[in-house]
């Protein structure tokens, strides 16, 4: 019999990444008793919690029960031990970003406390330096004259009317939505993977990508929307309207965004417009949705702390006040520039980079919860399916397992008659 030893140097892990309580539990099923969430097959969170204990990294970084919970605290509320399973599965949440993402120092500098001040150093090179190519410097801050010849009132490129401004802010954000982009599909590709061997779905099964994307993508992504999983959860209505409110805004100023680089890029409709114009009208909406939902989730998580039913950690504030500078920095920028204020080009810079550091943070920080949540509701929808299938034919499969052996008698009951009537010729 071989002997199952823990892996001591995962557990440690855990541990250092916020699950510092994972070897209080005793198994006592409590926290998935009291869980709404949880069902007789995905019973969180007292099976990740065994599994933390004893060290086994790959079953949960590839589990998508991870994701499924949406740590409102109860279960660390109930504990007869004080093992806190919901700040062990954030935990494990936050080792899993960082071991599907490429490029992990990036993830380091957004997780640790000391990071800051390099993403903000990263940033503010490629706004500055952008700003300087494209604009000669930033109004009324400094004059950095790198390319004369690019400081035109408009760059015609093919059949394209740009702008300095345009050109300043294309160069920075378009290469980095392409790396974004890039590593997120490469996070979402190895968590798909790990869950699908993890859950030992056989081949006959498995579905390409565009007929999951088709038949799954879209009841997962109505979930995300109307935060039902969130109403499930009774324990979780401190937390629904803020978290509501954040993803709506989230939605609205990505439309804003794509209809303006649309207008200004392809059809020369340069910003600023006014503030009567449509566009405009929803932008201004969807940064009063920002503001409100952050503000409401700082308030919320604070009580929900002081209550013990959740704690926050550096991870958890960082991305918290960082959507809160871009919206702050980005209403400041309205307002100065309306004023005629002298600071608005340097609060437009400042809004740039906060916008430049919150962009980055999407595969590397919590933000990239929204989509590997999302991933792990696609998983969810699809297994349910494939285990239903698999029920439905058990019985077909049982009795076709039944019927061989019989058929295997006959045919070598034949065979021997066969053989007989040989010898006696």
């Amino acid at each position: 019999m071989a002997r199952l030893e823990p892996d001591v140097r995962t557990v440690k892990e855990i541990q250092a990444a916020g699950g510092d309580t994972v070897k209080k539990c005793y198994q006592c099923a409590t926290c998935a008793s009291v869980c709404p969430l949880a069902t007789e097959e995905v019973p969180f969170p007292r099976k990740q919690m065994l599994l933390g204990q004893w060290g086994f990294k790959e079953k949960l970084l590839s589990d998508p029960a991870l994701w499924l919970c949406h740590q409102c605290g109860d279960c660390t509320v109930y504990c007869p031990r004080g093992a806190r399973p919901g700040d062990v599965l954030g935990a494990l949440r936050n080792m899993a970003v960082r071991e599907l993402t490429e490029f992990k120092f990036l993830w380091t500098f957004y997780n640790k406390p000391w990071g800051l001040p390099i993403v903000f150093l990263i940033a503010l090179v490629f706004v500055t330096l952008s700003m300087s190519f494209f604009m000669g410097g930033i109004p009324g801050i400094f004059h950095w004259d790198l390319i004369p010849s690019l400081h035109v009132e408009e760059v015609h490129i093919l059949f394209l009317k740009l702008t300095s401004n345009v050109l300043a802010i294309d160069a920075v954000f378009i290469p980095l939505a392409g790396f974004v982009v890039v590593m997120v599909a490469i996070g979402v590709n190895r968590m798909w993977n790990g869950m699908v061997e993890n859950a030992g779905i056989p081949a006959a099964y498995r579905m390409g990508f565009w007929s999951l994307v088709t038949t799954y993508l879209g009841p997962a992504i109505r979930e995300v929307l109307a935060h039902s999983r969130f109403k499930e959860c009774g324990a979780n209505q401190w937390r629904f309207n803020g978290h509501r409110m954040l993803l709506w805004s989230f939605i609205i100023l990505f439309f804003v965004t794509a209809t303006v680089f649309i207008a200004a890029d392809v059809f020369g409709f340069h910003t600023p417009w006014p503030l009567y114009n449509p566009v405009k009208i929803l932008a201004n909406i969807g940064a009063i949705l920002l503001l409100y939902g952050v503000i409401s989730i700082i308030a919320n998580r604070s009580r929900a702390a002081a209550e013990g039913k959740l704690s926050s950690s550096y991870q958890d504030w960082f991305l918290i006040y960082l959507i809160l500078a871009v919206g702050v920095t980005g209403l400041l920028t309205e307002i100065l520039r309306l004023l005629h204020n002298g600071f608005y080009p340097g609060m437009y810079a400042l809004h740039l980079m906060t916008v430049f550091m919150l962009f980055l943070s999407i595969p590397y920080s919590k933000f990239a919860h929204l989509v590997y949540r999302t991933t792990a509701y696609v998983f969810d929808l699809y297994s349910r399916d494939v285990r239903a299938q698999m029920k439905a034919l058990a019985p077909v499969a049982a009795e076709a397992a039944a019927e061989a052996p019989g058929e295997t008698e006959a045919e070598e009951g034949e065979a021997s008659e066969a053989s007989g009537e040989e010898s006696s010729e």
